[in-house]
């Protein structure tokens, strides 16, 4: 092997390894709490980059840790990472309940929860946060299944890791 060709080897292996950490990943759902948007083993491709260059935005798909460590989402961090959606970002009075989420931003516009929900049982009591300057709210579309932000509370800019671009679910035939 010549030196050269080592080179070469080395920055296709250095180009790979930051193209995985930083632009695109794949990570896999685990769990029924985005049904019935993402099902359980959809493998989705995620970027943390995309994440880092533009503010989160409602209706986004994120993946989020709860530790906000820099090596969640990798198989030996040992952190959860959740697969969930921004339902309310900064200045938004969010008010919930096991099952309805109500948002109402900054300006006073009431948003409707246009995203799909799987059916759930409400108790109707209903708590209320305004979500402060690097906050965000998130939730899973099945709000009867779901571990989020109306359990462990809202999420900062820095626990949210990285933005779903794509999702395939892969069945196999009979």
């Amino acid at each position: 092997m010549n030196t050269k060709s080592v080179a070469s080897s080395a920055f296709t292996f250095v180009a790979s390894i930051l193209c995985i950490v930083l632009v695109m990943r794949p990570t896999v759902v685990s769990g029924a709490s985005m049904m019935p948007t993402l099902h359980d083993k959809d493998v989705l491709i995620v970027s943390p980059l995309a994440e880092r260059l533009f503010q989160p935005t409602r209706g986004d798909i994120v993946t989020v840790c709860l530790s906000a460590s820099p090596l969640c989402g990798f198989v030996f961090s040992g952190d959860t990472q959740y697969v969930k959606r921004i339902v309310a970002v900064p200045g938004d009075v969010v008010r919930y309940s096991s099952c309805n989420i109500l948002v109402t931003t900054s300006t006073g516009r009431e948003i409707k929860e246009t995203q799909p929900t799987m059916s759930c049982h409400d108790r109707w009591d209903f708590k209320q946060i305004v979500l402060p300057e690097g906050m965000y709210f998130v939730a899973g579309d099945n709000r009867g299944n779901s571990l989020d932000s109306r359990y462990f509370g809202p999420v900062s800019r820095a626990q949210i890791h990285a933005k779903v671009l794509a999702q395939m679910r892969l069945t196999l035939a009979p």
